[in-house]
């Protein structure tokens, strides 16, 4: 019974900075570390002052969209949308644990709008693909690969040799490259598993892609990246 009792008071008494650290706690062991580092950010830039010294009653009765709208005029709706998911998650937890009765369903999201995403017309792409031929450079030769096998540059960048099979003619996706914020707000590269179970995938090479890497591979250690270079220049 006591400790009953005493998960109540700390209910009546935790704070909204204090159930985010626990919330984060949890997460950690089941998301990404890119994910873990995006949730982080979220909290303590957009979340803590905002909120963050809030305790149960003032929780529960504090006017959630009337923040929502304070951020739509700083924020896009899909960033502010991505923010009141990490703050639903929180409260949802606040609510399981510490019996809180926080209306989740009240808070509502602002609608996204899906733009048309801007395709390169064939001409465009041989004019593309001709000029990088003609650069030659790494840069230029990850753009190649990019039209040629819709990878993303993250997962150029996080490619290691080991990953090129040139006997199968494949081009191993396992790990992704990608900037974060941390939680002191400075930017930290990290490289990841791939986004989602599906990311991990095989691309199979065209002859021209082919005749390419396997003119750069030459002797290069299977642990060295593939684009060496390029990943020092985004570092």
């Amino acid at each position: 019974m006591w400790i009953l009792d005493k998960l109540r008071s700390r209910s009546n008494t935790i704070r909204f900075e204090e159930l985010s650290v626990e919330w984060l706690a949890l997460k950690k062991t089941t998301i990404k570390q890119s994910t873990y580092y995006k949730y982080a950010y979220c909290i303590d830039k957009y979340l803590k002052d905002r909120i963050g010294r809030l305790r149960k009653k003032d929780l529960e009765k504090y006017d959630f969209n009337q923040m929502t709208n304070d951020l739509t005029k700083e924020l896009s709706p899909k960033s502010v949308k991505e923010i009141l998911n990490v703050l639903k998650s929180i409260l949802k937890y606040a609510n399981q644990k510490y019996d809180m009765n926080i209306h989740l369903d009240l808070i509502i999201s602002p609608k996204v709008h899906t733009k048309e995403i801007s395709v390169l017309s064939k001409k465009e792409i041989n004019r593309l693909e001709k000029y990088c031929l003609k650069e030659n450079s790494l840069k230029s030769i990850g753009v190649l690969i990019c039209l040629n096998t819709g990878l993303r540059i993250g997962e150029i960048c996080a490619l290691k040799w080991g990953n090129i099979d040139f006997e199968k003619k494949l081009i191993n996706i396992k790990k992704t490259l990608q900037r974060v914020y941390t939680i002191e707000k400075k930017t930290e590269v990290i490289i990841d598993s791939s986004k989602t179970e599906s990311s991990i995938r095989a691309i199979p090479m065209s002859d021209k892609i082919y005749h390419i890497l396997k003119d750069l591979h030459k002797k290069q250690d299977e642990e060295v990246f593939f684009f060496d270079g390029l990943k020092r220049t985004i570092y």
